[in-house]
């Protein structure tokens, strides 16, 4: 069943993904993978919210993205805080504005 979701889940960032540059909390160079940014609550549809969600391909990440990582997407950093995986190969990292 996850192969059809994985298949997805592709599909999606393809579509509507947005690059995204990746730093590691713990160091090393940042590398370049493409999410989906969500704005789903009302405090992140605000056009100065604080909080998002970033869809992403697991299999972009030499290992499990981690609190404290930073994610720059369309010129704006935000502080990976959660992580959430699901079964097909997918995750879905809240963030909070950097700084």
């Amino acid at each position: 069943m996850a192969t059809p979701f994985a298949a997805l889940n592709q599909s999606c960032l393809k579509m509507f993904g947005s690059p995204v540059t990746y730093q590691r909390a713990a160091g090393g160079a940042p590398f370049p993978i493409t999410g989906i940014l969500q704005k789903d609550t009302d405090e992140e549809r605000h056009q100065d919210g604080v909080f998002v969600r970033l869809f992403v391909n697991l299999a972009d990440f030499g290992a499990r993205p981690e609190k404290g990582d930073l994610a720059t997407v369309n010129g704006t950093t935000y502080t990976v805080f959660e992580v959430a995986i699901d079964p097909a190969g997918g995750a879905s990292i809240s963030m909070k504005k950097h700084g």
